[in-house]
């Protein structure tokens, strides 16, 4: 039979230098072990040792060299003398040193404690330590260890997380543009396309701005025409990919700094590290045309595994699909809702905002004004110089009454030369004061086809404040009231103003 490592023999065939127990007072002998159990012990695939308080190796079999790697660095002693926190790793040499020892020293013993080793090579080696603490006859307290190498049960434990954790993802991924799916299906235009694809980007990608940015074309100036969610704070990042179908992925700011130069500062500044635009494309024969973008910023670094990157690309798929349905749904509720020539709301548009906002003062106990126009010397111009240039008057009307008018307000033409404005906030003086700019910048001299023509509007307008009795009017009594307005104006000489209190 082969010599083992020196010591090891000696330590468990001499049960008078090695004894159990916690104390001078309760000690037993270790059992002596015949030749075929340390043969046994020898050879046995189990890291088998004895270590002093101070983690120095006194004994030790052949199979710790190999959990050590450290089979042909032994000398004549093999590992004896050595310390065991010389092969630990940083972790595991700060937990023996902190946790596993002083448990031992304190309870005796250990059960199933894993310490990772790092060989010659650098390759880490895993083990699940049991240890019991002996008393030696003069006294000293010295540690019987045995150590189970677990390297490939660690590495096949680490590629099942790693494969649990691509399965969440992916299911994750899976219910998210489940979601997505949903959603769009019953969405009822562009604004839902973009609300859900922002909702659903954020959720992919943890992003600290999100904005969603459809184009009308992909030529060298995008023109954007509906945009939502958020970006940082001056930032717009007018660079686009080198090819209209890639995504741009920056990971660090020097990525950014190579990609789009141009925005390089502003997101420095916002404190931007890294970004991915997703382009909303769709082929047509050769050519790739652009419809919008998916865009994510982060205040930090990041590595934006494939599975990120793969959901932004699915998700910009799955707007491609029914970005043209949504538009197509958008034109047309807008063209029923407004008036085709100026692109104001229509009476019927009107009617509903009047109506919230007559719920909502009378609500909030503040006044609220409606104002009737119909323009005078209007039908002159339409005779005399054309339909044509009429229109173009109605056009700058529009253009004129939307300056006056706060965003708050709405201006809307009702049909021919008459037009609509409501505007919360406002008592008897203030709507008076407001009809008369009203009736001002509609008189400013024209230029263009229609150049010295006369062109004036008489206009009526009622002020409502809330009373405690009644609730609010409806939308067709406040207009039928503005109306009355202004033919009482017509009636006393056109280009003037009308004021009347709503009385019910």
């Amino acid at each position: 039979m082969r010599p083992g490592p020196p010591g090891l023999r000696r330590a468990f065939r001499a049960p008078d230098r090695f004894r159990a127990g916690r104390g001078p007072d309760q000690t037993r002998a270790v059992t002596g072990a015949g030749a075929d159990s340390l043969d046994l012990l020898e050879h046995t695939p189990v890291a088998v040792f004895v270590l002093g308080v101070d983690g120095t190796i006194l004994a030790h079999n052949a199979g710790m060299q190999v959990w050590l790697g450290a089979e042909g660095s032994a000398s004549d002693d093999g590992l004896r003398g050595r310390n065991i926190v010389e092969w630990l790793t940083a972790a595991s040499r700060m937990l023996y040193e902190t946790q596993v020892m002083p448990r031992l020293l304190e309870t005796g013993r250990l059960r199933e404690v894993m310490l990772e080793t790092r060989d010659s090579s650098g390759e880490r080696r895993a083990a699940l330590v049991n240890a019991e603490l002996r008393h030696a006859d003069d006294g000293r307290a010295v540690a019987y260890v045995a150590a189970v190498e677990t390297t490939a049960r660690a590495a096949f434990e680490k590629e099942l997380v790693a494969a649990r954790r691509e399965t969440e993802l992916a299911h994750r991924r899976l219910m998210l543009l489940q979601d997505a799916t949903s959603a769009l299906a019953v969405a009822n235009g562009l604004g839902d396309l973009g609300e859900t694809l922002v909702s659903a980007a954020s959720r992919a990608t943890s992003a600290a701005w999100t904005s969603v940015r459809l184009v009308d074309r992909s030529d060298e100036t995008d023109i954007a025409v509906r945009e939502w969610g958020q970006a940082p704070p001056g930032v717009t990042l007018a660079a686009r990919p080198a090819s209209p179908g890639q995504q741009l992925v920056c990971r660090d700011t020097e990525q950014i700094a190579r990609a789009v130069p141009q925005d390089a500062a502003a997101l420095r500044a916002a404190g931007i590290e890294a970004l991915v635009t997703t382009p909303i494309v769709r082929a047509t024969g050769e050519r790739t045309v652009v419809l919008g973008q998916i865009r994510c910023w982060f205040r930090r670094a990041r590595s934006l595994e494939s599975d990120e990157l793969e959901t932004l690309r699915a998700l910009a798929a799955q707007a491609e699909r029914v970005v043209d349905h949504l538009r197509l749904r958008d034109q047309l509720q807008h063209h029923a809702l407004h008036d085709g020539l100026t692109g104001l709301p229509n009476r019927v548009l009107f009617a509903e905002r009047l109506q919230r906002m007559l719920h909502r003062t009378g609500l909030d106990g503040e006044p609220c004004a409606v104002l009737f126009l119909d323009l005078d010397g209007f039908k002159g111009i339409n005779d005399r110089l054309g339909h044509g240039v009429g229109d173009e008057v109605l056009r700058i009307v529009a253009a004129r009454l939307q300056r006056v008018c706060r965003a708050s307000d709405t201006v809307a033409r009702l049909g021919g030369d008459e037009f609509l404005i409501a505007a919360s906030g406002m008592d008897d003086a203030e709507t008076a004061r407001f009809a008369e700019r009203v009736r001002r910048v509609v008189r400013e001299p024209l230029d263009g086809a229609a150049a010295g023509s006369p062109l004036s509007a008489s206009v009526g307008a009622v002020h409502w404040r809330p009373g405690a009795d009644s609730g609010p009017p409806s939308a067709d009594e406040v207009i039928a009231a503005a109306d009355a307005a202004m033919y009482r104006a017509k009636r006393a000489g056109k280009d003037g103003v009308q004021v009347d209190a709503l009385v019910r």
